[in-house]
């Protein structure tokens, strides 16, 4: 008989005890049909409430599971990649517990492996956000689309993976990882499915402002090197205006006898300047912080125990 192909399910947990038995209910309903094996990994990424404990309430009637219990909260990214390092599938599934991303689409991605595609991810179409967040989250995906080196879809980290691709994943040495990107960069073949992301189960977006605009600055840092061009667009951009604006003065007061006033505008466009410089300085920062965070070669994550899992 042939073997049953292995799917590894790879899921970061990160204070979610309230909304984990219905995850794991919907999962479960999911997968139970499939004819296949499957690994559930999930990592506690420094989990303060009781989500751990939950975990392992799932491991004692299913040994399907597998956690892993870092050392503190390292963050979403580096979460996926310690359950990527582990898992030993044929294939890898990644998704988050809050049920924005609904397991149901875990069949359509199978279907789509089996057809030759070697990832397959959740190309992100309506979405239960608050306005605001709808009109950053586009706003994000044009200006990636724009500025990167490749052509990262609008997804999140939803995805089938096939273990061809997992294996370059690994590869990647980089300390500030963004799993789509990474995944669009690794080419092979693609598609995307679009799907339909739900509210969380809470109706409470988990994941602060602040760390959004981290994970944007991770992407467009990553993937392009057109931030660091911005000072010489401004640069040459305002020269010309500078020089333009010597020839007028120099004009107005040899040939016309006019001397230019405006105290107040002199001291705005110093300001603007001012600004401008400042903006460009901190976008090279950025750069140099990364750099340092690169060769200090610290290690993503920390695993302080596992459950179910060989030590």
């Amino acid at each position: 008989m042939e073997k049953k192909k292995l799917i590894s399910i790879a899921m970061p947990v990160f204070n979610e005890e309230k909304g984990l038995e219905n995850f794991y209910a919907q999962l479960s309903t999911v997968i139970d049909r499939l004819d296949y094996n499957f690994e559930i990994i999930f990592v506690n990424d420094g989990s303060t409430d009781n989500s751990l404990n939950v975990l392992a309430s799932f491991y004692k009637k299913d040994k399907r599971i597998k956690i892993l219990d870092l050392s503190r909260n390292f963050g979403h990214q580096n979460a996926l990649i310690a359950g990527i390092d582990q898992a030993t599938g044929d294939a890898v599934i990644l998704l988050d517990v809050d049920l924005e991303d609904n397991p149901k689409y875990i069949v359509s991605f199978i279907e789509h492996w089996n057809e030759g595609y070697q990832v397959v991810y959740a190309k992100r179409g309506k979405r239960n956000v608050s306005f605001l967040r709808n009109i950053c989250f586009g706003v994000f995906h044009k200006i990636n689309r724009i500025i990167s080196s490749v052509d990262v879809d609008v997804s999140g980290i939803f995805c089938l993976m096939d273990r061809t691709v997992v294996k370059h994943m690994q590869d990647f040495s980089e300390r500030e990882k963004y799993i789509p990107g990474l995944r669009s960069w690794v080419g092979f073949k693609q598609i995307g499915i679009i799907t339909v992301r739900d509210a969380r189960y809470d109706n409470n977006p988990r994941v602060s402002f602040r760390n959004l605009v981290k994970l944007a600055f991770d992407s467009f840092t990553s993937f392009s090197s057109v931030p660091l061009k911005i000072s010489i667009f401004f640069g040459i951009l305002f020269s010309f205006f500078s020089f333009v604006g010597i020839g007028v003065v120099i004009f107005l007061k040899l040939f016309l006898k006019v001397a230019i006033l405006g105290w107040a505008s002199t001291v705005s466009l110093i300001l603007l300047m001012g600004g401008i410089q400042l903006i460009c300085i901190g976008l090279q920062g950025e750069y140099i912080a990364r750099i340092f965070n690169e060769v200090k070669r610290r290690p993503n994550y920390i695993i302080k125990d596992k459950i179910g899992v060989d030590k």
